[in-house]
């Protein structure tokens, strides 16, 4: 991607859009459990591409001591949220998660806020879309995003999409 990194710092935690502080395997470890039930591990040369090809929001927990500064070369990744775009008209927002031991604290409400900062600093943004499910998911994103559920008949049109063999869900 070609924009400059951000970051975000809140408490202990911080947010950047760096590549070079993704931690490819602690994604794919998260990626690969149960709470990220619409998503699967990837080989790592696969995963690596398509962080690359993303703009993504890394969620950090900082140390908390010098002590747990030694040894570690970089900040624990507790979190993600990827926008696939052209930086400019269109994104589309896609594997957002915390670590389940990191929700209930307002991160995953930051995390929104930075990525709609970001989104809503294109002054030539045309759409961003997203797949959710449940009621309480899209009224989060209604909330946070100023999403809404997209009603392609009002404007005689579809929405299409194809599932590939890397799709998690089962009744697409």
């Amino acid at each position: 991607m070609t924009l400059a990194p951000s970051q975000w710092y809140k408490d202990q935690f911080f947010i950047s859009t760096s590549q070079s502080l993704l931690q490819h395997d602690a994604i794919n470890k998260a990626f690969g459990s149960d709470f990220m039930y619409w998503a699967k591990s990837l080989p790592e040369d696969r995963m690596k591409k398509m962080l690359t090809n993303s703009l993504c929001f890394g969620v950090y927990e900082l140390p908390q001591s010098t002590s747990e500064i030694a040894g570690r070369t970089s900040p624990k990744q507790i979190g993600l949220g990827r926008l696939i775009t052209d930086e400019s008209s269109f994104a589309y927002l896609t594997d957002v998660y915390l670590l389940p031991e990191y929700q209930g604290k307002g991160l995953g409400k930051w995390l929104i806020k930075c990525i709609n900062e970001t989104i809503e600093s294109w002054p030539d943004m045309r759409a961003t879309m997203l797949i959710t499910g449940g009621e309480h998911a899209v009224k989060f994103y209604k909330d946070m995003l100023g999403m809404k559920i997209f009603d392609a008949h009002s404007i005689d049109m579809e929405i299409m999409i194809k599932k590939g063999p890397g799709s998690g869900f089962k009744n697409l």
